[in-house]
């Protein structure tokens, strides 16, 4: 074939099919599922954190029972005591009206006796 140096003109001539490009495949591996192996030790680890964890909530929440039983004892005894101060304080207040001098005037009287002043001995502890 005859080469001439002859620039050709490409608007007239119709365009070759372009040829699409394929890409080339690619094969993706499919990872399959990789799997942790537990050891023995920490099979027993975790064991042994969950029976401390055990241990540690039945011991929270029989401190709470035990404390709320000791509120309640507390209670009791700070209404008992309450009321033996009311009934101490009764009792010293009659105390008070039975040893008045006009109660011990009403009594000697009522039995036939005299009040003398000079006899009379005030006696303090």
């Amino acid at each position: 074939m005859a080469q001439n140096n002859l620039a050709r003109n490409l608007v007239d001539q119709p365009l070759e099919k372009e040829i699409p490009r394929v890409k080339p495949r690619v094969r993706v591996r499919a990872k399959a599922k990789v799997r942790l192996r537990v050891s023995g030790l920490e099979k027993a680890l975790i064991t042994g954190c969950s029976v401390v964890l055990c241990i540690l909530m039945v011991a929270v929440i029989s401190s709470k029972i035990a404390l709320s039983n000791s509120q309640h004892s507390l209670q009791q005894l700070d209404n008992r005591i309450e009321r033996l101060h009311n009934s101490n304080t009764n009792l010293r207040q009659q105390m008070g009206e039975l040893q008045s001098s006009s109660r011990l005037q009403k009594v000697a009287k009522q039995n036939g006796m005299s009040l003398h002043n000079g006899n009379i001995r005030n006696v303090t502890k």
